[in-house]
């Protein structure tokens, strides 16, 4: 028989009240299976935890870009006064090799003296220009303890946080999706849920196991 027009405006009302107390009841349990088996502290922990890991990855970023930056700015000052250096010297050395010192006449002596002076003090500025550039360049590579720390921070979260789920898994596990000597080797050993390293191969045999 068919429905009425009144009829099917009414089962079109009630359709997305029952669906939204279907999809209610289904937050509902998973709420409830997850704080069953401990999840929501976990959840609520790495919630808390990876806003403050991705701040310490940006400031990782922001200070090698300091680093990268005072690098190639030192370098690009030096460049052209090494540059210079190594012409000066070049010609300096032309000079002295034209001719003999005893065919130069008293004026050109004098003058090319003067003039291998002026490269000495130029020489002398520009190393020491040249050694300011370099303890910049060293002191800027002391983000390297920093940033080194900050990421062992942030993988040290990320494997907890991959332990924490990898025991929910085992936990929450359909009964014979993993063998129980499988799961004894997961849980205790040296690759173990909770050991100082859990072995990535066992984690991709873990989440074969379980259809992942």
């Amino acid at each position: 028989m068919d429905q009425t027009p009144a009829a099917n405006a009414n089962s079109q009302e009630e359709n997305p009240e029952l669906m939204y107390k279907g999809l209610g009841h289904v937050v509902r349990a998973l709420h409830d299976a997850l704080t069953w088996v401990g999840a929501d502290e976990i959840l609520a922990e790495a919630s808390n935890e990876f806003p403050s890991a991705r701040e310490r990855l940006n400031n990782v970023a922001i200070l090698t870009e300091k680093a990268a930056n005072t690098v190639l700015s030192n370098v690009e000052n030096s460049l052209p006064v090494q540059q210079k250096l190594h012409k000066t010297s070049d010609q300096l050395l032309s000079k002295w090799d034209s001719a003999p010192i005893d065919s130069l006449s008293k004026e050109d002596l004098l003058a090319l003296a003067a003039q291998t002076r002026e490269f000495i003090v130029q020489t002398q500025n520009s190393s020491a220009d040249a050694e300011k550039a370099l303890s910049d360049m060293m002191m800027a590579q002391d983000f390297q303890d920093l940033t080194g720390q900050l990421i062992k921070k942030v993988v040290t979260l990320l494997e907890r946080t991959e332990k924490d789920l990898l025991g929910l898994l085992i936990s929450g596990a359909p009964d014979g999706a993993i063998s129980a000597r499988k799961k004894d080797d997961f849980m205790a050993g040296p690759g173990a849920i909770g050991g100082v390293q859990l072995a990535q191969e066992n984690v991709d045999d873990l989440l074969s196991d379980l259809g992942f």
